[in-house]
């Protein structure tokens, strides 16, 4: 989960993208606490990680557009990594801590991995989920933070598009090993993730470069915007029909799709105008979304701290 929000002082404020990140965390939340076989077979905490990574992959490349060429690599590499650290590592730092105090989640053991950034590095070795497993997106986050400022800022302008469109072919790639018999754990890396950010990265360079706004107007049509929302929905409830039997269907064709609609549902967020999407304004939802990065961090830890104080559910 990204900490992109109102403290990315160098972009507008979009309200609706803040709701939107509100239900993003909502879906993970229902995953996560409705222990219900039927709802997570269609996995919603997914579709709200899908949503997340597309939102910061369009925040932080808009970002790192609107400051390329202002200063020398050097300073602005220390201005957005420092805001990255401001915005992110309080509330991360003290999960960290908490849970390690009260010993759970393996956090006395484990937190040098967590702290570093190697929380799906150890999901994918170890294959297993741990009791800070939800951490896995902040390192993808992490890991994509590193790699993408030194291209975006760093590479010839003619090379940014092209390094967009290869991270949006080569994830679907990685993850079709999946259904050839790796393990499914691979999932957790960036290089199985990076579509969904690629997808939030080229909606920055559609609503910037005049040679795209063609692909611009096609996602801002509510056909698309809904249509993509209504395929992705459909394929992702496929266990109904069983569809999602089909390995290559569950691990590369619904993944695209999630982050296909994603991207609609972002750039349809961003202009602000699809009636239809108004309530995602909604204050108490905005504000669900604007604290949405602290709510994910700590969730998972929460039930696990509760246990350890409150009385056993008699049977």
């Amino acid at each position: 989960m990204s900490g992109d929000g109102p403290a990315a002082r160098s972009l507008p404020w979009y309200p609706r993208l803040d709701g939107l990140r509100g239900i993003a965390v909502l879906l993970v939340f229902v995953e996560h606490f409705t222990y219900n076989e039927f709802i997570r077979s269609f996995s919603p905490g997914m579709i709200g990680v899908k949503t997340f990574f597309v939102l910061s992959g369009f925040l932080i490349t808009s970002i790192l557009l609107s400051e390329r060429g202002t200063a020398p690599a050097a300073s602005l590499a220390r201005r957005f990594y420092w805001r990255r650290a401001l915005r992110l590592l309080p509330a991360f730092w003290l999960a960290v801590a908490l849970a390690a105090a009260i010993g759970i989640a393996n956090m006395r053991s484990d937190a040098w991995l967590h702290l570093l950034y190697l929380s799906n590095v150890q999901i994918a070795i170890g294959e297993f989920w741990s009791g800070a497993g939800h951490f896995w997106t902040l390192s993808v986050e992490e890991h994509f933070y590193l790699f993408w400022f030194p291209i975006v800022i760093l590479a010839p302008r003619r090379w940014l598009l092209p390094a967009v469109l290869a991270a949006l072919v080569s994830a679907p790639l990685f993850r079709a090993a999946i259904p050839l018999g790796a393990s499914p754990f691979i999932d957790v890396l960036l290089p199985s993730q990076h579509d969904s950010l690629a997808a939030g990265a080229l909606l920055a360079f559609t609503v910037r470069e005049p040679a795209l706004a063609w692909l611009d107007r096609l996602l801002l049509r509510p056909a698309v915007v809904w249509g993509s929302l209504l395929l992705m929905l459909s394929v992702t409830w496929a266990p109904v029909v069983g569809l999602l039997h089909n390995e290559f269907i569950r691990w590369v064709v619904v993944p695209m799709l999630n982050s296909a609609a994603g991207a609609c549902l972002v750039r349809s967020c961003v202009a602000g105008k699809d009636p239809a999407l108004a309530w995602l304004a909604n204050p108490r939802l905005v504000h669900i979304g604007r604290i949405s990065y602290g709510l994910y961090v700590f969730h998972y830890l929460v039930p696990q701290a509760l246990y350890l104080v409150l009385p056993p559910v008699p049977e």
